[in-house]
């Protein structure tokens, strides 16, 4: 074990894993404190608002800062998706399913791709279930949601013909408190279907939220996670929306406003978007127009969205309202840890993806000496990267904004 994953390991891990209880606890079924918690509204404060841009982490303070190494032996290509729970690391990559222990040691793969009962032909989307210790894969495609022990032991097949007609671009799934599903679906051509919730106990699959906008023969999904629990509520974002939504009574209501956002893409202008992509995205952003966020990231104390996938990310305070949007660029001379393309979330901590040539990139911009320990951390570790390295994930726990 490395420097790095034992100090995670006994100090991380360890000292971290009772505090904070608010993130697992339950709402108590109360909307009130699913607002003034979760999603309280606070664009009257006097440092909120979306126009003024940042540098990359100005003004942030962190309580900590952790780097997990995953196993050298695994050859990780992109990283989709990432889920931390029961001190497992879950990461989705390239139609294959990982799960690392906290010190970057791999745990297991979870299956494989095929046709047999307990092989899937596409990793459509997959989800944890704390609550019986399992992981399930869902192949759309066949139909097929495949679940697993924690330890890759194959448990059963259950079989939802819904999942081939109805949201054959499934591209991810939160599991609710219910126990049913929030599925985001990729949308494709004229099908415009973004979120579907699905029933396990009876195999039926409603739509829930459909985009005017269509794609050109593509299948294009609109961010990630577009959607996530959080204290047992699911919360939401929509393209070209400024608003983030709760999901109450199957019923989305806005509970957070972003101020200070403009030239908003009326429903009437989506429409005429025949050719939706990254690319329409960004050169729309490049005209000055709002086109949403990307990916909605929430701890206890903050709120995260990623907005064109790694370009920009917005952070919400929810305990004093500050608010401010930053850029995810590193620029020259770092002085301050950058924060770095931030994929997912554990208790209180954001967590971010480093590939090998990112990592790379970086060397020019650390010092050779620094009195942040912060920074001689992400330099020791840039240090050593290869292209053959594999990625490490960054572990930000945020102080103030």
């Amino acid at each position: 074990m490395n420097i790095f994953a034992s100090c995670i390991h006994v100090t991380f891990f360890s000292d971290n894993m009772n505090c904070r209880n608010s993130f697992k606890a339950a709402l108590l079924g109360c909307l009130f404190i699913c607002f003034s918690i979760g999603c309280k509204n606070s664009s009257g404060s006097s440092e909120s608002g979306y126009k003024e841009l940042y540098p990359n982490a100005s003004g942030i303070t962190f309580d900590a800062f952790e780097i997990v190494e995953l196993s050298e032996d695994v050859p990780m290509g992109n990283i989709e998706k990432i889920v931390v729970e029961d001190s497992l690391i879950f990461i989705s990559s390239n139609d294959v399913l990982y799960s690392f222990n906290m010190d970057g040691s791999l745990n297991t793969v979870y299956g494989m791709k095929g046709r047999a009962s307990n092989e899937y032909l596409y990793l459509g989307a997959f989800y944890v279930d704390t609550n019986t210790k399992q992981v399930c894969i869902i192949d759309a495609s066949q139909g097929k949601m495949l679940y697993f022990d924690y330890d890759g032991s194959f448990i059963r097949k259950d079989e939802l013909e819904a999942l081939k007609t109805r949201i054959n671009y499934l591209f991810d799934v939160r599991l609710m408190a219910d126990g049913r599903l929030f599925a985001h679906n990729r949308i494709y051509n004229d099908s415009g279907l973004l979120f579907s919730i699905i029933n396990l106990k009876d195999g039926s699959i409603t739509d829930f939220k459909s985009v005017p906008f269509s794609t050109d023969n593509t299948a294009e999904y609109c961010g990630q996670p577009l959607c996530n629990m959080f204290n047992d509520s699911l919360y939401y974002i929509l393209p070209f929306d400024p608003n983030i939504y709760v999901l109450d009574n199957d019923k989305g209501i806005v509970c957070r406003e972003i101020p200070g956002v403009d030239n908003i893409v009326g429903e009437r202008e989506q429409k005429e978007i025949t050719n939706y992509n990254f690319f329409t995205s960004y050169n729309m952003s490049n005209e000055g127009r709002f086109v949403g966020f990307t990916g909605l990231h929430q701890t206890g104390s903050f709120i995260l969205l990623n907005i064109m996938e790694s370009q920009y990310y917005y952070i919400i305070d929810k305990n004093t309202g500050k608010q401010r949007r930053y850029e995810y660029s590193r620029g020259d001379d770092l002085k301050t840890l950058p924060i770095h393309k931030i994929k997912g979330t554990y208790k209180d901590w954001f967590i971010g993806v480093a590939e090998p040539m990112s990592l790379m990139q970086m060397r020019e911009d650390l010092p050779e000496k620094t009195q942040d320990p912060n920074l001689a951390k992400l330099r020791d570790i840039a240090a050593k990267a290869t292209l053959e390295s594999s990625p490490c994930l960054l572990f930000y726990k945020i102080r103030s904004i």
